[in-house]
């Protein structure tokens, strides 16, 4: 992996506003279940995602913390494999204190009107940490980028 590979990935994920969440779900035996969820990627690029307790989601995450978040270049729909696309590995956890303040502030930054969602429903901020990344730039281009890596990067 290269700088270039880095800021690449780097630049979709922040160019980007929604992704494909996986979680392996917790009634289903652990089927994984994929929706769209919007997110915003803080200063250690770690992404937020703004969840209700009742959504599948979240409990899913309860039961098992780690996910797969996913992004592709918007540009290539037609062909989406000779594009960019992106594979987070992440292990999910409620922030608490200050470090749910700031990922709060980060989130509502990026989309000021989930703000008036957090009385609906028991939405949450919930911090996906990068584990890992399995970056493909198309055809012939691909490979994996450690967490420590990322994280290290956003700095």
């Amino acid at each position: 992996m290269t700088d270039t590979t880095l800021q690449d990935v780097r630049a979709l994920f922040q160019s980007e506003r929604s992704a494909v969440l996986c979680t392996a779900h917790a009634d289903f035996d652990g089927w994984p279940y994929g929706s769209i969820v919007p997110y915003a990627i803080t200063d250690n690029g770690s992404l937020v995602v703004f969840l209700s307790d009742i959504s599948e989601h979240s409990k899913n995450l309860q039961n098992d913390p780690r996910a797969t978040v996913f992004v592709a270049d918007p540009s290539v729909r037609d062909s989406p494999q000779t594009g960019a696309r992106h594979a987070m590995l992440v292990k999910a956890r409620r922030p608490e204190g200050d470090e749910k303040e700031t990922a709060e502030a980060q989130y509502f930054a990026r989309f000021p009107e989930a703000e008036r969602m957090r009385s609906a429903h028991g939405f949450d901020a919930w911090l996906l940490d990068c584990h890992r990344i399995r970056w493909i730039a198309g055809f012939g281009g691909m490979g994996w980028i450690e967490g420590g890596d990322w994280s290290e990067s956003a700095t």
